[in-house]
């Protein structure tokens, strides 16, 4: 049994809508631990653990403008990048919380946490396990923006760091294997997906015909949902397509407007609900979860989101984009189809090539995925992790992993 307090987990995002980081944080509690729980939190935002909030950033001009300045200048150089990262006051917070802690570990996740977790090591000769949930150096490199001001600092300041973390893990095996690439780690960062916890699904009947569609998630302007608009009229059948999920209102204007030619009920809009009625919502009122991620960025081809796990754990059938990732699950499992490319054209296709059949064949497969497409399954991964990190004994756990997942090791 582990003492109070031994790890904390950082995270620079929205804690109580982290799913990610409140699994880590349940993990730690069902170990004997009692996280401490770093990041960004709204007044009256409870999750269960202690936890220490940072106000919720908000995206105004004044706060874009004082971004640009900040990582600008890390083309001078790596001295220039940490001027910038440590004159955030969130950093500065962050750092002196971890030095008041009584922690032994700190699961720092994503980059910033990292530059944080590796001065905090540094001072107190603590251990860090490094989980990244993108490939932080091209994950907005559609954005010519980002790449223009962002990118520098995010390499120069990432590529310093990461070498002082314990452990890495990462949500998918390409993405693991183009870390320890870019990186030269000694070994493959672990692959800890993005899974959700086993539901009790209702009984499977019958799909219903015409289909209805579901896209559930984050509403963003690079998840496909233009081209999957689009494709609407080209489809054979009379299927329906329902948007859940919250995101900017004038993009939801935007996509209302798009959808708006369409006969009445074609495609209909929903605000988010709360995480855990996501997954029994999509089992009672779907039968095929759609996920056509444009792939134009290296990143892109990485992506193994949470929505493709929620849907196969939900029993649904599924229709995805190419992803290198996203491919292997689909195809290995049984479970769905895969477009040829991220077009209308492609996705009109792939959903054109349904029958009642399939579907309910696709949607079988899902049933017997998700027993082991969650993450009852997965945990034991950062478990293993965590407990030789803490005992000094976690040399060659990554290999170890390949068991888990049946994963080649680079």
């Amino acid at each position: 049994m582990m003492p109070d307090h031994l790890t904390a987990v950082l995270s620079f995002s929205r804690i109580p809508r982290d799913r990610r980081v409140l699994r880590q944080c349940a993990l730690l509690t069902e170990m004997g631990d009692r996280p401490l729980v770093i990041g960004y939190g709204a007044p009256g935002d409870d999750i269960g653990y202690e936890f220490r909030r940072w106000p919720v950033p908000q995206p105004t001009a004044s706060h874009r403008a004082s971004t640009v300045l900040r990582q600008g200048p890390a083309y001078l150089g790596l001295w220039a990048a940490k001027l910038g990262f440590w004159a955030e006051p969130r950093h500065r917070w962050a750092l002196q919380e971890l030095r008041t802690s009584s922690a032994r570990l700190v699961i720092a996740n994503d980059w910033p946490a990292l530059i944080v977790a590796q001065r905090w090591k540094v001072e107190t000769g603590g251990i860090v396990h490094y989980d990244t949930h993108e490939f932080a150096t091209l994950e907005f490199d559609e954005n010519l923006s980002w790449r223009l001001i962002y990118k520098r600092f995010v390499t120069l300041l990432e590529a310093s760091a990461i070498s002082s973390a314990d452990t890495v893990s990462t949500v998918g095996p390409r993405l693991a294997d183009a870390m320890q690439a870019h990186y030269s780690l000694p070994e493959r960062p672990l692959v800890i997906r993005n899974i959700p916890n086993q539901i009790e699904l209702p009984a499977l009947t019958p799909p219903h015909w015409p289909l209805r569609l579901l896209y559930h998630g984050q509403v963003l302007p690079d998840r496909g949902l233009e081209a999957l608009l689009d494709s609407i009229p080209v489809w054979k059948t009379a299927h329906s397509l329902t948007i859940r999920g919250d995101g900017d209102a004038g993009y939801l204007s935007d996509l209302k407007r798009r959808a708006s030619p369409l006969p009445a009920g074609r495609v209909v809009f929903e605000a988010a609900v709360p995480p855990d009625d996501v997954m029994p919502l999509a089992a009672a009122n779907a039968d095929l979860g759609v996920h056509f991620t444009p792939l134009e960025t290296k990143q892109r081809h990485f992506s193994l989101p949470n929505k493709l796990f929620e849907y196969i754990g939900s029993g649904l059938a599924v229709a995805v984009s190419p992803g290198a990732d996203l491919k292997q699950i689909v195809q290995g499992y049984g479970l769905g189809v895969v477009s040829r490319d991220a077009s209308a054209a492609a996705i009109a296709e792939a959903i054109n090539s349904l029958d009642a059949a399939q579907v309910k064949q696709y949607r079988e497969k899902a049933r017997l995925a998700a027993t082991e497409l969650c993450w009852e399954h997965e945990q034991h991964i950062l478990r293993e992790n965590l407990e030789q990190l803490l005992s000094g004994s976690h040399a060659g756990i990554a290999r170890e992993q390949a068991g888990h997942q049946g994963l080649k090791l680079a």
